[in-house]
C-alpha cells in the first residue's frame, strides 16, 4: 500500500500555531506567503497550556492569560494586512500538541506551518516536544520553519 500523495492536494487552509515567539512569527510569514499564492485561509491558533492542571492558575491569572492570547491574535491578524489573505484566529485551553491536532482535524486543515526555536543543543537536536509530537502524528503535511534569529551569528 502506497502513501498518499499530498503533493497534488490543493492547499485551501493553513494552520499556524503561535505563541508570539520569533519562530512563530517566521512561520506565520511563510504561511501568509503560501496562502497568498494558493488563495488559502490562514488559521492562527494559540493555546493556553493547561497540562499542569487547571488548579495551577488562579482564575484572575487565567482571564489575564486568555486576554493576552486574544491580544496576540489581534496583533498578528492586523500584521497580515499586507497580504490578500483571509486570517482567522482562535484561543484554546489544553495540551498544545493535542489542541493543534484537534483544531486541524475539526477545521479540515490542509497544511500546518510551525515555528521551531533553537534554545540549545538539546532543542536543536529535537524539534521540541510540541512540534515533535505534531510532526509525528499529524495527518496532513507539516512545514517546520526555523527561527531566523537563531544561528548564523
Amino acid at each position: 500500500m502506497s502513501a498518499p500523495d499530498h503533493a497534488v492536494d490543493p492547499v485551501r487552509s493553513i494552520l499556524v500555531p503561535t505563541d508570539g515567539s520569533d519562530a512563530a512569527r517566521a512561520a506565520l510569514e511563510r504561511a501568509l506567503a503560501i496562502a497568498d499564492r494558493e488563495d488559502a485561509v490562514v488559521h492562527l491558533l494559540t493555546v493556553m497550556d493547561t497540562s499542569d492542571g487547571p488548579l495551577s492558575f488562579g482564575i484572575a491569572d487565567v482571564h489575564e492569560l486568555e486576554a493576552s492570547k486574544e491580544r496576540l491574535l489581534e496583533e498578528l491578524t492586523a500584521s497580515a494586512d499586507r497580504y490578500d489573505v483571509e486570517v482567522t484566529g482562535a484561543v484554546r485551553r489544553g495540551r498544545p500538541a493535542d489542541e493543534i491536532l484537534s483544531y486541524a482535524d475539526e477545521h479540515e486543515i490542509d497544511q500546518l506551518v510551525l515555528g521551531r526555536t533553537g534554545r540549545g543543543a538539546v532543542t536543536e537536536a529535537l524539534l521540541g516536544s510540541t512540534a515533535d509530537r505534531v510532526v509525528r502524528t499529524a495527518t496532513v503535511p507539516v512545514l517546520v520553519v526555523p527561527d531566523a534569529t537563531v544561528g548564523g551569528d
